[in-house]
């Protein structure tokens, strides 16, 4: 029996060389600092597989890890310590760490936050709203803060929060390990620090071309005509016109003769 430097897991002799890595990477991140990567364990101390796959790809040689994996693992090492369950997964030795705790020493005076873009008007007019039935997760460090974004978004708005000055207007910060602190009431828009939404200009529209004028000793066919026999409804207008004003005159000169 190996027995891996966490000094919970016992594996056994045949395990592949890859799967002692994740053991040891898995004990590590459920069973004693899921705040450094990241992650908030839900009761019981499970967590969505596909936030665990996410922290594990963004470290060197876990980029590869599978569900599959976590599933051999489990089944492997005895007795089991590790336990998928549909789309959850949790550390069952070293059990999962209790990391909630109010924020104990002085509250950071800033803390950090990376948000969707399709989102960023909603919160520079409204300020920050929790999720349904879950908390803010903020960071203390503003690396992490981008890190937890672009598992949201390829490029995230960074948010800052004034956190000592939310605090005293009563809004409670739960400190989650080292790393992470969780609100579970709306931060309003006082608090917050971020760039401003971008405004697009739409393009201008083309301007028409000007309509080249006719060449000298050139004359425009009047197609209507030429096809009906009649003039196009604007020349008829015209001449109906003209025709009316010509037996007026022809009228009134009758008249002067007389």
């Amino acid at each position: 029996m190996l027995k891996l430097t966490t000094g919970h897991w016992r594996i056994m002799p045949r395990l592949p060389r890859e799967l002692e890595s994740l053991a040891r990477m898995l004990a590590y991140i459920l069973g004693r600092r899921p705040d450094e990567f990241g992650l908030v364990l839900e009761e019981g101390g499970w967590v969505p597989v596909k936030q665990l796959l996410q922290s594990l790809h963004e470290e060197p040689g876990f980029a590869r890890v599978r569900r599959e994996d976590l599933e051999r693992l489990a089944a492997l090492v005895t007795p089991p310590r590790l336990e998928v369950a549909g789309e959850r997964v949790r550390s069952l030795d070293p059990a999962p760490p209790e990391l909630r705790r109010e924020s104990g020493g002085p509250l950071p005076s800033s803390l950090y936050l990376a948000i969707p873009p399709k989102i960023h008007t909603l919160v520079w007019d409204e300020g920050l709203k929790p999720p349904p039935g879950r908390e803010l997760v903020l960071a203390r460090r503003p690396d992490l803060a981008r890190r937890l974004g672009r598992r949201r978004a390829h490029d995230p708005t960074p948010v800052t929060v004034a956190a000592q000055a939310a605090a005293r207007a009563g809004i409670a910060f739960q400190a989650y390990g080292e790393e992470l602190f969780l609100v579970a009431a709306p931060i309003p828009r006082e608090f917050i620090q971020m760039p401003g939404p971008s405004k697009e200009v739409p393009p201008p529209k083309a301007a028409a071309k000007p309509k080249a004028p006719p060449t000298p000793g050139t004359f425009m066919l009047d197609f209507p005509q030429m096809l009906t026999g009649k003039p196009a409804r604007g020349k008829q207008r015209d001449e109906a016109v003209w025709k009316k004003g010509a037996r007026a005159l022809r009228k009134k000169q009758g008249k002067k003769e007389k």
